[in-house]
């Protein structure tokens, strides 16, 4: 049978160049830690038996729960620790899916923090808080109720948050506050242009005819 490591590696788990070698390190948590958090978390609900009903099912959900803990950028045991004490809290039987479980390892403060910095009006202090006040603010001051707006938010924070973790998040190239004008700007702006020197009565004269009318 193979490792939760190898069929990391077999199912696509890394779909992109790592940027780093520290970069691979990190991704590499979830595939170390899976089977002792999907111990605590079968202690946790036991009716994992009847979700999963032999190894190979149980092997799968491991591969799916270490991938989906890389997309998210749960890579860190304090992450895993606010999960599955989470997990400990909650009322039903019912096994996590990988979603549920992610958002269990999310620190809520920081999504949390940034949606009163954009009702306050107080500056974004991340590109991540930039995109997603950019994305949702309108509609949570124009048309969303109290929940409805921290729901939206959050899922904008949450989704900037993993592009950022996966470095594809960038800022857009910002015009220079003046414009830039070189000597060949100023050369072509110099030179006048004369309907005579076109065809009588073409495009090029008559729109020279207007420019030399607004000398």
């Amino acid at each position: 049978m193979k490792s939760i490591a190898q069929i990391a590696r077999t199912s696509n788990i890394t779909q992109r160049p790592m940027q780093s070698q520290q970069t691979a390190q990190l991704n590499d948590f979830a595939a170390r830690n899976i089977n002792g958090i999907f111990k605590s978390l079968c202690q946790v609900f036991p009716n994992w038996r009847n979700v999963y009903r032999d190894a190979d099912e149980l092997q799968a959900a491991k591969a799916t729960f270490t991938k989906g803990m890389m997309e998210n950028g749960i890579i860190s045991s304090e992450q895993v620790k606010r999960g599955l004490a989470k997990a400990r809290s909650q009322e039903s039987d019912f096994f996590p899916s990988v979603g549920k479980f992610c958002s269990w390892c999310k620190d809520d403060s920081q999504w949390q923090a940034a949606f009163q910095r954009m009702l306050i009006r107080d500056p974004a202090q991340s590109l991540v808080e930039k995109k997603a006040r950019s994305e949702t603010s309108w509609q949570i001051r124009n048309s969303l109720n109290a929940v409805d707006a921290e729901k939206k938010f959050k899922l904008a924070f949450e989704k900037y948050q993993g592009l950022d973790q996966q470095g594809l998040l960038t800022e857009l190239v910002q015009l220079p506050p003046r414009s830039c004008v070189t000597e060949f700007d100023k050369q072509r702006n110099a030179t006048i242009v004369r309907p005579e020197q076109f065809h009588e009565n073409s495009v090029f004269a008559r729109v020279a005819s207007k420019g030399i009318s607004h000398e």
